[in-house]
């Protein structure tokens, strides 16, 4: 395990664009992200046409120190999906890169604020993509058995919930432990509730990837159930 500490990036930028039909009090010239590129991010088809519907552009962003950056995501978010509801247009995060629509819970839960990374020939290992956007690494966890992809997912976002929560107070490189409480917190954005289960996990950090590397050190299904 390295010693070395995780580097925490001064500031960290934020940014949406909204797309409308009609010019708004400025018109920013924003270079959007390729088609295939939103697509595989999530986008929906439906989505990616009514992009060509809409000319113009408005950036919402911010730069922040990133023990902010969650708050500054949510409040980037809040005011650029009020501006697209008021103009019928689409809001696109420019940085994961995707549209992005009200989500169901606010504040959005760590599930929320990341995506898988799927490579078809690669199926055991584990990628992040989206933390680096608030300050983090991304993560990296090798060995996932083929039938137990779901259960290390699980206990993925629960990782990231728990890190979110001690960013960039704590360094994560060494022992962690996530829970049954940190995985469902990390669904549903309540409080992590106090759970005896949990999967122990040991954290080091790549600088040549850049990224956490996480080994899991119990069987997540008899560990959490």
């Amino acid at each position: 395990m390295s010693a070395r500490p995780v580097p925490v990036p001064a500031a960290v930028t934020i940014a949406y664009v909204v797309l409308t039909a009609e010019p708004l009090d400025r018109d920013d010239l924003v270079p959007l992200p390729e088609r295939s590129l939103l697509r595989l991010r999530g986008s929906s088809v439906r989505d990616l046409n009514q992009m060509t519907k809409l000319p113009h552009q408005r950036l919402v962003s911010r730069s922040v120190g990133p023990g902010a950056a969650r708050l500054a995501a949510e409040e980037a978010l809040r005011e650029s999906l009020s501006i697209a509801e008021k103009h019928d247009g689409l809001v696109i995060d420019l940085q994961t890169p995707r549209v992005v629509e009200a989500p169901e819970i606010t504040p959005r839960p760590a599930s929320a604020l990341f995506t898988f990374e799927y490579d078809l020939d690669d199926i055991a290992t584990i990628r992040t993509h989206g933390l680096n956007v608030l300050g983090l690494p991304e993560i990296l966890l090798r060995g996932v058995p083929k039938d137990e992809r779901g259960m290390y997912d699980m206990v993925v976002v629960g990782l990231v919930h728990r890190l979110l929560e001690e960013w960039p107070t704590h360094d994560p490189v060494g022992p962690a432990r996530v829970t049954l409480g940190d995985i469902a917190a990390g669904y549903d954005g309540g409080e992590a509730a106090p759970d005896q289960n949990g999967v122990d996990l040991l954290i080091d950090y790549d600088p040549e990837v850049p990224a956490l590397t996480v080994e899991v050190m119990t069987n997540p299904g008899q560990a959490l159930f």
